[in-house]
């Protein structure tokens, strides 16, 4: 672990991140304009569009590659995408000349799954209409990277066209919380709570059992996927379910996996984007979607 991330790691457990963030989850912000195109710098092109049930903004240097990545932040399905988000997304356009969508998806507790889920998938397909010509990948974060592995799942048993790779940076796949193995990580994560989370989850699913795959794909069918590319800190809250996920995949048929678990990180840490640890991740997922080769596994 670099230095910056032990004084992140020192500074949030003694903050109070933890009380704050339970509050903006349980009281979301809908004026949040971190992702709106004035936002974005001026070399960099936008597209930004109400669609549905939400909305979608797209952003490249104007004579991008063909890959296209579609972004599905994070926010306990609760909060609207943050600075770092967008930052993540010029980091791709500036270093890799990649196309990036921002999926503003709809949120709790306005929407549930039906809703989310049913906008990420009609984004799905409006976005390969729209650029045919496009390789996609899905890349999401927390939140997003639950909602990015139930749209796969999705979009695998109707047998529609695969993205060519998917990108998940601390997933959250189970939302009924009941591994007994969160009460024990819950101690260690400085600003996730397991209550709130669990209450978020059930709110989530709506009318639908919490355990049914779309909304906690951890429950669902992990056979022919594609490749995968999964992170995750050893210091979150999820660490637990994060592990369960990486053995359904590797022990699925037609999925392939490359995992980074990051000793002492936390949760979703990439959205700090000076830590050395996301600079390095964002440079392999850099690689992986310009060449579309998962990363070796690192060297004992």
């Amino acid at each position: 672990m670099s230095l910056r991330g032990k004084w992140l790691l020192f500074k949030t457990q003694h903050s109070q991140l933890k009380q704050q963030l339970q509050q903006a989850f349980s009281q979301p912000s809908r004026r949040n304009l971190a992702l709106a195109a004035a936002k974005f710098p001026a070399d960099i092109v936008t597209k930004d569009r109400r669609l549905f049930d939400g909305r979608l903004l797209t952003a490249d240097s104007g004579a991008p590659l063909p890959q296209h990545v579609i972004l599905l932040h994070g926010g306990a399905y609760t909060m609207q995408g943050i600075a770092s988000h967008r930052k993540i997304m010029v980091t791709l356009i500036r270093e890799a000349n990649l196309r990036v969508t921002y999926v503003d998806y709809p949120l709790v507790p306005e929407a549930t799954v039906d809703q989310t889920l049913t906008f990420a998938s009609q984004a799905y397909e409006y976005l390969h209409a729209q650029y045919p010509d496009d390789q996609f990948f899905l890349l999401g974060d927390s939140s997003g990277g639950g909602l990015a592995l139930a749209l796969l799942q999705q979009l695998q048993e109707k047998q529609a066209e695969l993205p060519a790779g998917t990108i998940l940076v601390s997933p959250w796949t189970d939302l009924s919380m009941m591994n007994p193995d969160l009460t024990r990580a819950a101690k260690h994560d400085p600003y996730l709570s397991l209550t709130t989370l669990k209450r978020v989850g059930f709110a989530y699913a709506g009318e639908h059992p919490v355990t049914a795959p779309e909304v906690s794909p951890i429950y669902g069918n992990f056979a022919d996927l594609g490749p995968i590319l999964l992170y995750y800190g050893t210091n979150e809250l999820l660490v637990a379910d994060d592990r369960r996920l990486v053995q359904k995949l590797r022990d699925a048929a037609g999925t392939d996996l490359a995992v980074r678990e990051l000793r002492a990180m936390l949760h979703d840490y990439v959205l700090w984007l000076k830590l050395p640890e996301s600079k390095r991740t964002l440079k392999e997922i850099k690689q992986f979607i310009l060449t579309g080769k998962l990363p070796p596994r690192p060297k004992a």
